[in-house]
């Protein structure tokens, strides 16, 4: 069993360790609060600048929902593939 004397333990040491391992906890506790400050309240901020200088840039005409619908239609219909059904064959 180790004793008091043999791990040679005064106060002084006592105490001087006690404020590194606070001093080290309260770093990391910082760093962790500055890491989620960051992650949560910055980078929002800056998107939300992103988007009020991009608003300024977007159309300033609405888009006709009905007209756009029936011009993608109208472009599908001529990308798909026309059916055969009346070929003669050759080998019959």
């Amino acid at each position: 069993m180790i004793t008091k004397k043999q791990l040679n333990l005064s106060p002084k040491k006592i105490s001087s360790w006690l404020t590194v391992i606070i001093i080290f906890i309260t770093s990391i506790v910082l760093i962790f609060v500055s890491i989620f400050l960051y992650k949560n309240f910055y980078q929002t901020i800056t998107q939300s600048k992103k988007i009020i200088v991009l608003q300024g840039k977007v159309a300033l005409y609405t888009v006709d929902i009905e007209k756009f619908n029936s011009i993608i239609d109208k472009i599908t219909e001529k990308t798909q593939p026309k059916k055969i059904n009346d070929i003669i064959s050759p080998f019959r």
